[in-house]
């Protein structure tokens, strides 16, 4: 397992279940985490301060991200789409 720590955003907290066991993360409502509904510069502060990279999928968190310099990882409906057209195409 990667040394890189994850933190999900409270919009992507159903990939936990798909992570468990296979990377480390923690998640925004977490004991010693930002609370849920907590604003993005917390959130971003936090992880910033933890090392921890942030995933979601919320553009203003994005932008957040992008400003402090802090990394993330996003998927957004367009990229499913695309994921969605390429797989009927392929089958």
């Amino acid at each position: 397992m990667s040394d890189i720590e994850f933190l999900l955003d409270e919009n992507v907290l159903g990939l936990d279940r798909f992570l468990e066991n296979r990377v480390k993360y923690r998640k925004v409502g977490d004991e010693g985490c930002p609370i849920k509904e907590a604003d993005d510069p917390t959130i971003v502060k936090f992880a910033s301060e933890n090392n921890l990279v942030i995933i979601t999928k919320d553009a203003k968190m994005i932008e957040q991200c992008e400003f402090e310099k802090v990394p993330f990882v996003t998927h957004n409906d367009i990229d499913f789409a695309q994921k969605i057209v390429s797989y009927s195409k392929s089958n």
